[in-house]
């Protein structure tokens, strides 16, 4: 809407318009006159440039007047002084003189609200056209803006006489601007990485702190030809070794990456930057973060595997903290990341996020969905003071949920609940957040999606009979245990080693499973058909059905027993709910026996009346006795068999070399075998007087869900993994550096010298420990944070953990769920 002649002198009288001086007479119907002023400007260099000042004379315009050359700029200027901070103004020539063939602007007519000063003017005439100071020469109207209104404060403000151009003022700005751009601008996920662009976008409705971004190309354009030549070299080394020289490989490639340097050709727009969105405050510290292109996708969120580098004082401090950010591309956590995908490509991915720090009273994370149970709840967890040592999993929160929250509705906390939810709302899909607050109030630092609850989907719609064979296949993350871990836990912690060694030498063992399944799966066809198909791959036609710790060792006909789960766990056929049962071949036989090493020999029990009869010692055993295990077995003076014997003498063997190797691994043993069809079963065994299974459950607190079972191996290097799990603060000191990275290379080493993947046992969930995911079967920590870097990774990837306060075992344990057993051997 444009202010008519009355309403500009009204808004004059006002003081909402400036007209320095004011003649009512100059007030037109909807504009106001201006005159020309006595000085004109021309340059004198015959090449200009936008990057550096231009050279000019500056002539005054005599009373008789200055004659303008057709095609030569002239820069001209109003003696009012114009403006207003409520109204936009534009500006054209009056038509009498551009009648004349003059023009009194080329291209910029439009003015910013907030401007006051005398206006430049650009003079450019068609005919010499003579020009007097105090000419009429334009005219000027007030427009009524529409939204919320910025002053202008540029370079212009309270000029007087003709300005030349000071493009060359904001050159540097102008294409730092494009180089790096800030949260309010449109950006490309492709350049700047899903992290950015999320920040970016929320920015719009929740308070980010101001940021700008250096896009993956400008860490690709600073590579080198030789440095790419070299990455691509020892990449295709690691990948033709398949792994066998993986830490030598690794050194190389970090060593590659950490001489990529930001380019001094960019240290102008980098300050450029800088001083546009920050100012020029001496007093701002900094958040140098890594934004992966790969990073925090629907499925992937690469979590703590790129550095951040805070509290950030100088410009030289932000030139060193984006090259760390850049080496952490090539550092052991990312590389390892990449090649759990397969993914060999050298071509750097990864944008960098300079932000101004929150110095919060309070930071932390929170989550909502995590728990598959009940997905509105909202999980937090927070320290006071920066959040990046519980993120890196260094020390242990505070943890909470909005259902706690609710009663302290002003609370800090209750805006964070109301931030994740918001979020979560305008993203459409669960989310994980982090953030800082303040005096001033709750601050977005980053938000992402949710990649894997903290528990398995409880139902599945479709029909399910999904089995598993117990002690030689580990259970997939998609498995729900549910009622059965603590029962499969203590089967596979005791039995898994001794089937494998079974198997190993030659002994038979029982099949047995683990199955999950749901109503619709027992009552559907197909599904039914192939579990009984599994069943019969069995050595009995009996079986034993363990529905958890109070519904177990239910011995039914195999040909029963879908149809008698079906009743025993009330799965109707609508039913979607997933259940798990343990099913084991139920071996009667014709003979038990057990046997154990004696002396030199071995000593075997055996009985018609069954394994269990000979356990309870309600029947009377015979016996076998090898004198000496050297010796020929059928040799009179060395073998001692009582009568009914023979059906076992051709397999004394086996069921020596079984108890040897058995003896050898736990010391003195009774193993329990059953003679079905002619053939011995290995079955179970005890260490006399020595081990028993411990459960480690209480206070256990379920970081990453389902079961893994190993040996323990503990780590201590607590320093070290703290050192590498947070990025630097400041300053990168090279030697630190190499001796962090040699000490992670001995653990990763010593991890990969392992004849099985072992089960990590460390103090806490350190980031670090990232570059073990796939090297390892399981975590057990003593405490830790649900939800910082190394715990997403580990739930992404399903490989299971747990903490468990107060945890010392050792030996072989099996995680399953927040339950741990072990194998202790007792004085």
């Amino acid at each position: 809407m444009i202010l008519t002649g009355s309403e500009i002198e009204k808004e004059w009288a006002q003081g909402r318009i400036t007209i320095e001086p004011f003649t009512p007479e100059q007030v037109n119907p909807n504009s106001y006159n201006f005159r020309l002023g006595k000085t004109l400007r021309v340059y004198s260099g015959e090449t200009l440039s936008p990057r550096t000042p231009n050279e000019f004379v500056e002539i005054e315009i005599p009373d008789d007047g200055y004659v303008l050359e057709p095609g030569k700029l002239y820069l001209a200027h109003t003696i009012e002084v114009l403006g207003s901070d409520h109204y936009a103004p534009t500006f054209a020539a009056r038509s009498s003189v551009a009648r004349l063939g003059m023009f009194i602007n080329l291209s910029a007519s439009l003015g910013d609200i907030g401007y006051k000063g005398q206006w430049t003017l650009q003079l450019y005439t068609l005919n010499r056209v003579r020009v007097y100071t105090g000419l009429n020469i334009g005219q000027m109207m007030w427009w009524k803006p529409q939204g919320d209104v910025d002053l202008y404060e540029g370079k212009y403000q309270g000029a007087t006489g003709p300005r030349s151009s000071d493009i060359h003022v904001d050159y540097d700005k102008q294409f730092a601007r494009q180089r790096f751009p800030g949260l309010g601008a449109s950006v490309s996920v492709a350049d700047v990485g899903p992290k950015f662009a999320a920040l970016a976008a929320s920015s719009r409705e929740f308070s980010v702190p101001p940021a700008f971004c250096i896009g993956a190309g400008e860490f690709a354009g600073a590579l080198s030809a030789e440095q790419t030549a070299e990455l691509t070299d020892a990449f295709a080394d690691l990948r033709a070794t398949v792994g066998a020289f993986y830490t030598e490989s690794l050194e190389r490639i970090q060593s590659i990456g950490a001489q990529i340097r930001f380019p001094q050709s960019a240290h102008s727009l980098l300050r450029a930057r800088l001083k546009e969105i920050f100012g020029d405050r001496t007093d701002l510290r900094f958040a140098v973060r890594s934004s992966g292109l790969d990073e925090d996708a629907d499925a992937s969120s690469l979590a703590g595997v790129h550095h951040s580098v805070l509290n950030v004082c100088s410009f030289a401090g932000i030139v060193a903290a984006i090259e760390r950010c850049w080496a952490s591309y090539y550092d052991a956590p990312a590389v390892a990341a990449r090649l759990r995908a397969d993914n060999y490509d050298v071509t750097p991915r990864l944008a960098v996020i300079v932000q101004s720090m929150v110095q919060p009273v309070i930071a932390g994370v929170a989550f909502t969905g995590l728990e598959a149970a009940d997905p509105e709840r909202v999980v937090i967890e927070h320290v006071e003071g920066l959040a990046d040592q519980l993120v890196a999993g260094v020390v242990a929160p505070v943890r909470t949920t909005s259902d706690a929250v609710a009663a302290t509705p002003d609370s800090r906390l209750a805006e964070v609940v109301a931030l994740a939810r918001a979020l979560r709302d305008r993203r459409g899909h669960h989310v994980d957040v982090e953030w800082a607050a303040d005096d001033s109030g709750v601050h977005l630092i980053q938000v992402r999606p949710l990649t894997a609850t903290i528990d398995r989907p409880r139902a599945a719609a479709e029909p399910v009979g999904q089995a598993v064979p117990m002690y030689v296949e580990e259970v997939p993350p998609t498995f729900h245990l549910g009622d059965v871990a603590r029962v499969y836990a203590n089967y596979v912690a005791k039995r898994s080693s001794a089937y494998r060694l079974a198997a190993a030498n030659g002994a038979g063992t029982g099949a047995a499973w683990v199955i999950q399944f749901n109503g619709r799966g027992l009552h559907d066809e197909a599904t039914v058909a192939g579990l009984r198909d599994v069943l019969r791959t069995g050595a009995a036609p009996e079986c034993v059905l363990d529905l958890g710790d109070q519904l177990r060792q239910i011995v039914l006909p195999k040909e029963d027993v879908l149809a008698r789960l079906a009743e025993l766990a009330g799965a109707r056929a609508s039913d979607t709910e997933l259940r798990a049962v343990i099913i084991r071949d139920y071996l009667r036989g014709e003979l038990g026996m057990i046997s154990r090493n004696s002396g030199a020999g071995i000593v075997v029990e055996f009985t018609a009346d069954g394994l269990m009869a000979l356990n309870r010692g309600t029947a009377g055993g015979e016996t076998i006795v090898v004198a000496d295990l050297e010796r020929p077995f059928d040799d009179p003076g060395n073998l001692n068999a009582a009568p009914g014997a023979e059906p076992l003498l051709p397999h004394l063997h086996t069921l020596a070399r079984l108890t040897g190797a058995m003896s050898a691994k736990h010391g003195p043993v009774t193993l329990e075998w059953v003679l079905s069809a002619g053939e011995p079963y290995f079955v179970d065994y005890s260490v006399r007087g020595a081990d028993e299974l411990v459960m480690s459950s209480e206070g256990a607190v379920l970081i990453s869900p389902g079961t893994a079972h190993g040996t323990l191996l503990r780590l201590e290097e607590d320093e070290l993994l703290s050192r590498m799990s947070i990025g630097p603060a400041i300053s990168i000191e090279a030697s630190t550096s190499e001796a962090a990275r040699d000490g992670m290379a001995m653990i990763l080493d010593k991890v990969l010298s392992l004849p099985e993947r072992p089960i990590i046992h460390a103090a806490l969930p350190y980031a670090a420990l990232s570059v073990l995911i796939g090297h390892v079967a399981g975590f057990v920590f003593e405490k830790g944070s649900t939800l910082g870097h190394l715990p997403i990774l580990l739930r992404e990837s399903g490989v299971p953990a747990v903490a468990v306060p107060g945890f010392t075992a050792d030996g072989e344990v099996i995680i399953s769920d927040a339950s741990v057993v072990t194998v202790q051997r007792l004085p």
